[in-house]
């Protein structure tokens, strides 16, 4: 097996990890009665959201015609610098329209709600956002075009596939692992990184997703010409 493709999927992987919400919404339940089976059930919703919409996307990118001499649509290059292009643009529109409010340093209100979430509710959270949020969408639809595309077998394309959701799911993991580790002696550090991500989630993932977006466009531009 090559890992030409899971290095081609890493940082798209990585961009689906880096979701405020699931993860705002885990350290919520780390810090309630109930820490362990709560954490794990949405824990466990997280992994099955991703490794759903990463199957789906593979299936939906297996079914697109390929390219006979590299010019034909859909091309992947076309595909990647759309996509970059998009998530920088949404970078930008955050990013100024968060500028322009007076209480701009605020923590936005969808992380404000969290702090009243039942167990259950952050199961939803997690699995909602895995295979709904349209940033994880474009994330996943990409990275299962790389791997329909790139993989050699379909050996392989499980191998991507798992790679992708082992990688996805490492930041929503760290904080459970922490605990499991700490137990209550790691209740301050999870309160305070809650607080933090917080505070600065939403300029997080605008640069996050400016750096995303510059890397696929670079990703679509050298397909392009080389």
């Amino acid at each position: 097996m090559t890992f030409g493709p899971i290095a081609s999927i890493v940082p798209l992987a990585l961009g689906v990890a880096i979701s405020p919400l699931p993860v705002v919404a885990m350290l919520v339940l780390l810090l309630t009665k109930g820490a362990r089976r709560n954490s794990l059930v949405t824990l466990a919703c997280w992994v099955i959201g991703v490794a759903f919409a990463i199957g789906i996307a593979i299936v939906f990118a297996g079914h697109l015609p390929q390219p006979r001499h590299g010019d034909d649509l859909p091309a992947e290059w076309v595909f990647a610098i759309l996509l970059g292009v998009a998530l920088i643009v949404t970078a930008a529109i955050s990013y100024f329209g968060r500028r322009d409010k007076p209480q701009g340093g605020e923590p936005p209100a969808w992380l404000k709600r969290v702090d009243n979430l039942t167990p259950w509710g952050g199961a939803v959270i997690a699995l909602s956002n895995a295979v709904t949020s349209p940033k994880n969408m474009a994330l996943t639809l990409t990275a299962g075009l790389v791997i329909a595309r790139a993989a050699a077998s379909p050996a392989e394309v499980v191998a991507c596939a798992l790679a992708f959701v082992t990688i996805a799911t490492v930041l929503i993991a760290i904080p459970v692992v922490f605990y499991f580790v700490g137990g209550e002696h790691s209740v301050a550090i999870l309160t305070r990184w809650k607080n933090r991500i917080t505070l600065h989630a939403s300029a997080f993932i605008e640069i996050v997703l400016v750096v995303i977006g510059i890397a696929m466009t670079a990703r679509g531009i050298s397909n392009l010409f080389f």
